[in-house]
């Protein structure tokens, strides 16, 4: 879950991840960059992008991968804008989405994204 207490509490029951790569987020199948991915889970993900997103939205979020994985070399799947806020470095936002019911194929995908790419944040 990606919801936020008022007070910066995090209510999220799966931990997100980072990955070695700093991945870029597309808006479907265009080429116009959303944000670059921070974290992820099969749950959710948050993006740090130029511009603010508008929460409770629904998106439909592409990604390209930094190989093969599972013989795909991109992943789409929905996902819902549950925050947004300025980032310490006021030239950019962070957002939280929530991903809507993965199945299959993209599951798969972004579970081994995580598996091969994934590093534990250590603080």
């Amino acid at each position: 879950m990606i919801e936020r207490e008022e007070k910066g509490k995090e209510k999220r029951q799966i931990r997100r991840q980072h990955l070695v790569f700093y991945l870029r987020v597309f808006d479907g199948m265009s080429s116009r960059v959303v944000g670059h991915l921070i974290d992820l889970s099969p749950k959710g993900l948050m993006l740090l992008s130029d511009d603010p997103i508008a929460v409770n939205e629904e998106y439909r979020l592409r990604m390209r991968l930094p190989q093969d994985i599972i013989g795909r070399d991109d992943v789409v799947f929905s996902a819902v804008s549950r925050w947004c806020h300025p980032d310490d470095n006021p030239d950019f936002h962070v957002t939280g989405f929530k991903i809507h019911d993965l199945a299959g194929e993209t599951e798969k995908t972004i579970t081994s994204l995580i598996e091969e790419f994934g590093f534990a944040d250590i603080s």
